[in-house]
């Protein structure tokens, strides 16, 4: 597999093991010709034992007619007639600020197989450090994207997405977190590899054509069991992008055992062939997108053993979820506005001064739950008043609540100012 930069994360997802053998992972692809030929990345398919590709309802095997690692692309053909297929555009006659459309099946195991549409503008024709291959864009693209087709305003493909700016890579490498940072494989390389089939000139005509001409990709792949094997179960309320075991003590990491995919809340992963020691004692540590550790020491493990992460996991001196002052006491909010939650405010009730924002640099998605530092101790009232703010700059306050140490305050809709 091509690597271009430690900075680079390879789009697809691992969402779930099979019998605990087979790993199966999904991407996108794009029709471009009517009698069944497909382009993808290289990388959806890397390892595959068994490659699908899902039609409605229906799931079709995929022959691999060609794979190009140096390109990150793959040909592939199944047994059926789609009506409808791309035209490939050139992307040499692309100028920057031009409009472009992304379509695919990213974060599948927590948006489901439904396709997904996201725009932008063409933002550099290179990639990382000039790289021709590839051109920079401003659609959001996420895991599941891989293999998608990137349009013109004439819904003629001008690219395959491919990569994005890892965050937490960045962050430290760089000490920043990029802003929406994504890849495209330039058309010029599907024309190279599709020179030796016939594609016709393309029949997509409109967005509801585009979408009947793109398809969701599963590459199954089967594993030895070779060891004995872990379950790890998040409950941390946040998406986990590495996971690391360590032979007690040793504090040697190694490397991350998730590679390219991410652990959703609530999902599992397992982490299979452990070299055992004679005490069967590891150290095992998570980091979720934040950048915040979970850690849990001396774990004696067993084959098949699940084991659960929480919140209360959490490293305190990485939380960044701990203003400062962490021998005041803290305060549990969970929202259920609906809304993607950016400030959290705390006031003593009789003050009616908000300060500042006690949640820091994180966000609070629907449905997840934070804990943050009250900015004074509890007073002999213990009263105070909390506002929330979100995505769309509406409030939500709750007054004169009666805060009690480690006490969960669930926020709605109807607490909207």
């Amino acid at each position: 597999m091509k690597r271009i930069n430690l900075l680079l994360m390879l789009f697809v997802v691992l969402p779930s093991l099979l019998s605990g053998q087979t790993v199966e992972s999904t991407g996108t692809g794009f029709f471009v010709s009517g009698n069944g030929l497909i382009v993808t990345c290289a990388h959806v398919i890397e390892g595959a034992s068994t490659i699908k590709v899902k039609i409605s309802d229906t799931e079709y095997d995929a022959q691999v007619l060609n794979k190009n690692n140096d390109t990150d692309l793959a040909i592939l053909k199944i047994d059926y007639k789609n009506p409808k297929y791309f035209r490939i555009a050139n992307f040499a006659a692309t100028s920057l600020g031009d409009k472009v459309y992304v379509l695919g099946f990213p974060l599948s195991d927590l948006l489901g197989s439904d396709i997904r549409l996201t725009d932008g503008i063409v933002s550099a024709k290179s990639g990382i450090n000039s790289d021709q291959t590839y051109f920079q864009l401003s659609a959001p693209i996420q895991p599941g994207n891989s293999g998608g087709p990137i349009l013109n305003s004439n819904m003629e493909v001008i690219g395959v997405a491919a990569l994005k700016l890892n965050d937490m890579a960045t962050l430290a490498s760089k000490g920043i977190i990029p802003q929406n940072i994504n890849f495209g494989i330039k058309s010029e390389y599907i024309k190279q590899q599709m020179s030796a089939y016939r594609t016709g000139s393309g029949n997509v005509k409109n967005m509801n054509d585009a979408v009947d001409a793109t398809a969701y990709i599963i590459s199954y792949e089967t594993k030895e069991q070779t060891g004995t094997s872990i379950n790890i179960v998040n409950k941390t309320g946040y998406i986990v992008y590495y996971v690391y075991l360590s032979p007690v003590s040793s504090d040697t990491w190694g490397s991350d055992k998730l590679g390219s995919g991410i652990l959703p809340n609530n999902g599992s992963f397992e982490v299979d062939s452990l070299p055992l020691n004679d005490s069967s004692l590891y150290d095992i540590r998570l980091v979720d997108k934040d950048g915040d550790s979970y850690t849990k020491t001396s774990v004696r493990l067993q084959s098949n053993q699940n084991i659960e992460f929480t919140i209360n996991d959490i490293d305190s001196d990485t939380s960044s979820s701990n203003t400062a002052g962490n021998d005041l006491p803290s305060l549990r909010i969970t929202n259920r506005t609906g809304y993607t939650i950016y400030f959290v405010y705390v006031s003593s009730s009789e003050s009616n001064r908000w300060g500042d924002d006690v949640m820091g640099d994180d966000v609070l998605n629907n449905g997840q739950s934070v804990n943050v530092r009250l900015p004074v101790a509890l007073s002999t009232r213990n009263k105070y008043d909390i506002r929330l703010k979100d995505s769309d700059g509406d409030t939500y306050t709750k007054t004169n609540v009666l805060v009690t140490p480690n006490l969960t305050i669930e926020f709605t809709i109807h607490d909207i100012d």
